[in-house]
């Protein structure tokens, strides 16, 4: 969360941008959350300079980690620009596997899909297919004002198996086994599947823009099918102590610069502040806000800005009346109260959206000076009352909660002989499904044993 975002809750849609390669990349790459500069991103580089030299690439290729804990990886013509968050890294496990989504993204690419598109306005994604239901935020909604509509999201299905082909010519041609495609299809069904189970959603939900594409296991089974054929080859590699050692250290999830999500609590350790979403709603922490989510089509978000308390009030109408523009809407009386400590108003108002009434609520606190930060929620007409709970807990954080908190990192470690992933996983943070979470991100079924000398990766505070 770094500055505010309005009209979400209205559904108002950007225009898509028109492509222009230096200056739609910089621009693209700043909304998705900025471009990760860690050791990790010279690592993906080298391996997609590798995989782009084995597809005969004539043009040189920028490959970018986006600093976003999605799991997503995509091409924004024109030129060669490949991307892949860091939320991705993050549940590869080996450099097959990486090799593997770049060089499907490389597929596209080389067979000129976005140009052959009817609709030019359109990228590839390899995960965003695969798993719609797994974006935590709005990343797709992003590209599609920037690049695109959605994810990958004008190619056909036909298309995306030719970048699974294509990908399967790479890999050997580079030194990597094929069956380094159908191992992160894999991590990618399972990441889906995890994020369902933790977001409540039903498994196997897909996106409305993913519609036009493929289901997980039919890629990997098709996947599987091609790999087969191609002729056995010595020394390909899967290389998976490269990988692991090159992600040792990875931030997971959100990072501590722009605050952090656990479980359905928002925490800035920097900026001092917290709140906590209703049971059963859902946080996801973006570049302009924080938005929550919750039944009925209730939403929320939540940003920072300037305001002194004595000017709250009209900073209140200000944001409401970005949300709702021109659209027809009640404002109702603005509240002056104080909540744990701090300044604050309450500016409810009734509006239409998609042609059903709803209730917008302005809140707006005073932590001092000109430090102001707000929610802007929308729910079912009559329902308002769903985000008080909310709104309540907004709060300052004490020095000792600031001097506990901390992002997680990826660690990767070595399994001991005794250990099993019930042990590692209960080294890993508290808050939500930590077995899931530990055999989701090391490709392991239940039940399924460690092997003693093996290495596996744990989300670990990041100060340990």
């Amino acid at each position: 969360m770094k500055r505010f975002a309005l009209a979400a809750a209205l559904a108002l849609a950007a225009a898509p941008a028109v492509a222009q390669p230096a200056r739609e990349h910089r621009q693209m790459v700043a909304e998705l959350g900025g471009t990760y500069l860690g050791p990790q991103a010279d690592y993906v580089q080298r391996i997609g300079e590798r995989m782009a030299k084995a597809a005969g690439m004539r043009q040189s290729c920028i490959f970018t980690v986006v600093n976003s804990e999605v799991v997503n990886a995509f091409t924004a013509p024109p030129g060669c620009y490949v991307y892949v968050t860091r939320g991705l890294l993050g549940i590869v496990n080996s450099e097959a596997e990486l090799a593997a989504v770049l060089g499907h993204e490389l597929g596209h690419v080389a067979a000129n899909h976005a140009i052959r598109q009817q609709n030019t306005e359109t990228m590839g994604s390899l995960a965003a297919v695969l798993v719609g239901v797994a974006t935590k935020s709005d990343i797709a909604g992003k590209l599609a004002g920037r690049v695109a509509k959605l994810g990958a999201l004008g190619y056909s299905r036909n298309q995306e198996y030719e970048a699974d082909s294509l990908a399967l010519t790479y890999l050997p041609a580079a030194g990597y086994a094929p069956e380094g495609l159908t191992n992160v299809l894999g991590d990618l069904q399972r990441e889906g599947e995890f994020t369902a189970r933790e977001t409540g959603q039903p498994q196997g939900a897909m996106a409305p823009w993913a519609s036009t594409h493929p289901l997980t296991t039919d890629r990997i089974r098709r996947a599987a099918t091609q790999a087969a054929k191609i002729p056995p080859q010595e020394g390909l590699a899967v290389d998976e102590r490269s990988y692991l050692a090159a992600i040792d250290g990875l931030p997971y999830g959100d990072e501590s610069v722009q605050g952090y999500v656990r479980g359905t609590a928002y925490i800035h350790p920097q900026l001092g502040i917290r709140f906590d979403a209703p049971r059963g709603f859902q946080v996801a922490n973006e570049p302009e806000a924080v938005k929550v989510t919750g039944p009925g089509g209730s939403l929320a978000e939540f940003t920072g800005g300037r305001a002194s308390a004595k000017q709250l009030d009209a900073y209140a109408r200000q944001v409401l009346a970005g949300v709702v523009r021109n659209g027809r809407h009640e404002v109702g009386q603005a509240q002056h109260t104080r909540i744990n400590g701090l300044e604050t108003v309450v500016l409810p108002a009734r509006a239409s959206s998609g042609g059903r009434a709803v209730d917008l609520t302005v809140v707006v606190y005073s932590l001092g000076g000109d430090e102001a930060y707000s929610f802007v929620a929308m729910a079912p007409a009559g329902q308002a009352s769903l985000f008080d709970p909310m709104f309540d807990s907004f709060r300052r954080l004490s020095d000792r909660e600031v001097d506990g908190s901390s992002g997680r990192r990826i660690a990767v470690v070595d399994v001991r002989p005794g250990d099993t992933a019930e042990s590692l996983a209960a080294r890993m943070g508290p808050d939500g499904d930590r077995i899931g979470r530990f055999r989701m991100l090391n490709a392991l079924d239940p039940g399924q044993p460690l092997r003693p000398g093996a290495q596996v990766k744990l989300i670990v505070d990041g100060r340990r």
